[in-house]
Order: C-alpha cells, then sequence, then structure tokens
C-alpha cells in the first residue's frame, strides 16, 4: 500500500484532535450547569383553579393539602420557624388571591428562567460561592422576597413569589433580588459569641445592597427597596452618629435602628445607612475581597464610614 493514503489518515486525525482540543478548551465547566430548582407554584395554581369558587373553609383545606402533599418541608419549621402557623397564613393569602392572581400568575411563569439567567450571571463572576441551588420557587405569605435556610439538609434560597409579585409586580426586574440573596451567602457569617454586635448588621445589610449597586447599576431605589423617606443627609447623619456611639452593642434595639421594621423612616434609614457605608467600605477594594473582609480591619472600616456620613453631604 503506498504511504499516501496512510499520512492523510494521519492528518485528519490530527485536525480532528486539534478540533476537538479547542472545543474542549472553550467547553463550559462545572460552574456552567443548570442552577436546581423546586417550583411549588403549578400545584398551587392549579389548587386554586380548582378552588376559586368554593367556601373559604374548602378553599384552605385544598390549598393546604396541595402545598403539604408535594413540598411539605418547604411551610413547616425548617423555613418559617417553630411557632409556623400555615393556615392562618395560608388563608390570609387566599382573601388576597382575586387581586394578586394575575401577578402572581406573570411572575411565576417568567421566574424559572430569569432565575437561571440571573444566578448563572452571579455565579459565574463569583465562583467562590460554591452553590448551584435548589432555589425554591414557593410561597412566603408576604412575610420575605428571600430567604435561606436549610431544607433537607441542603443550603436552600427560598423565594417568596407572592411577595415579590405584590411589592414589585410581576414584571419588575428580578435580577436585584437574586443578586441581593446571592451577595449575602457571599459573606462567611459571624463567628464570634452571639449575639453578633452593630458593626456586622451594619455590614450583612450593607454588603449586598452594595454589591447590587455595584452589578447592577441600573436597578432603582426601588429595585433595592430603598424608601425616598429614608435618604435625607441629616437624617442619616444622625443616625451615623447614634450607629457609631454603639457599634460593639448587642441590643436588639440598637440593631433595630439600622434593620427595624419592613416599612417606616426609620428602617428606611437605616437600610440607606447600611448602603453608604458597604459603598465606603467598597471603595478600592473588588466584591471579591470586600466579601472576606473580618475582624477589627472590617471593623475599622465600618466605623470610618460612618464617621465620614456624620457629616451631611458626604
Amino acid at each position: 500500500m503506498s504511504d499516501e493514503p496512510r499520512r492523510n489518515r494521519t492528518g485528519v486525525a490530527a485536525a480532528m484532535l486539534l478540533l476537538l482540543g479547542a472545543a474542549c478548551a472553550h467547553a463550559p465547566g462545572p460552574s456552567a450547569g443548570t442552577i436546581a430548582q423546586v417550583n411549588v407554584m403549578p400545584d398551587f395554581l392549579a389548587a386554586w383553579d380548582s378552588v376559586r369558587t368554593a367556601p373559604r373553609a374548602e378553599q384552605l383545606a385544598r390549598t393546604r393539602q396541595a402545598l403539604l402533599a408535594s413540598h411539605p418541608e418547604l411551610f413547616g419549621p425548617e423555613v418559617f420557624g417553630p411557632a409556623s402557623a400555615l393556615d392562618r397564613r395560608l388563608e390570609r393569602l387566599l382573601v388576597e388571591m382575586p387581586r394578586l392572581e394575575p401577578k402572581l400568575r406573570a411572575l411565576s411563569e417568567r421566574m424559572p428562567g430569569e432565575l437561571e439567567r440571573s444566578a448563572r450571571r452571579f455565579l459565574d463572576e463569583f465562583p467562590e460561592l460554591d452553590w448551584a441551588g435548589p432555589v425554591a420557587l414557593s410561597l412566603s405569605f408576604g412575610q420575605f422576597e428571600a430567604v435561606w435556610r436549610t431544607v433537607a439538609g441542603r443550603r436552600t434560597l427560598v423565594l417568596g413569589l407572592d411577595a415579590i409579585a405584590f411589592y414589585r409586580g410581576p414584571y419588575a426586574p428580578v435580577e436585584p433580588v437574586v443578586h441581593h440573596a446571592l451577595a449575602a451567602a457571599l459573606l462567611p457569617g459571624w463567628k464570634g459569641p452571639a449575639p453578633a454586635p452593630l458593626w456586622w448588621a451594619v455590614w450583612e445589610e450593607g454588603f449586598p445592597l452594595a454589591a447590587v449597586r455595584a452589578m447592577d447599576p441600573g436597578a432603582s431605589d426601588a429595585d433595592l427597596r430603598l424608601p425616598e423617606a429614608g435618604r435625607d443627609p441629616a437624617s442619616l447623619a444622625a443616625l451615623a452618629r447614634r450607629v457609631r456611639g454603639a457599634l460593639d452593642s448587642t441590643r436588639e434595639a440598637d440593631r433595630g435602628a439600622v434593620i427595624g421594621e419592613s416599612s417606616g423612616a426609620t428602617s428606611g434609614a437605616g437600610r440607606w445607612l447600611s448602603l453608604r457605608v458597604g459603598q465606603q467600605v467598597l471603595a478600592g477594594r473588588s466584591l471579591h475581597d470586600a466579601a472576606r473582609l473580618g475582624g477589627p480591619q472590617l471593623r475599622a472600616a465600618i466605623d470610618a464610614a460612618l464617621a465620614a456620613l456624620e457629616r451631611p453631604g458626604s
């Protein structure tokens, strides 16, 4: 046999190996997998469809049965705490459903794809967050939009789609909600004796807000749940002085000045103050480096940020 065909076959094989090597070099790695999702909404909405005109007691019984039959772990103490009262919370939601349903249904339809896109963008940028789900597309009965819980032994991001639909509407950007939750998960957690001091509470509140502002510069104040009433420079300066004077406090009353209730001028100012502190601490640092800060270095940075904010207009 002539050597020519052999040389041709060798050349073809080499070319194929080069192509395969190039494909492998550009193939997405393990971090490009899909985000695991647990979706409660189809079962809940199907149950609601079947009882929308039924007496309230039947609505409650059948929707409760649907939720507990499909995902009981998402409606018990692992998510809502030991004093969980599902019937009372579910009944309040059912009262709202005739008005909330169109928003909740529209949000539920777009949420799986929006969640995948938003979470994938974050995880591609922050591979140090070693997590690929699950995310529970669930109900919070108005108590939260996004919380981290350990459910069935797995670290789970639970989204309250009813709260998102009610407070933000069905077509509001999802990315700020998802990025805020994932940025919070970047923080290592308080490692000292409980309860954590006030300066750490400011950081836990401020870092995710500052991270979203850095990652999603188009996000509005409303997207970050930052009320207009809380941004007054004089109010922020007064609160900065108060917080700075109690940085090491573990009293719930001092923590409430920053975290506060979900509404009201005080909590609005606290959320704004935490954002401003987070932005000051981030200045000159990457999000990756800032997320690893802790101990005296972080406390000193927060103290310096508050000192700057004590001067209105800073």
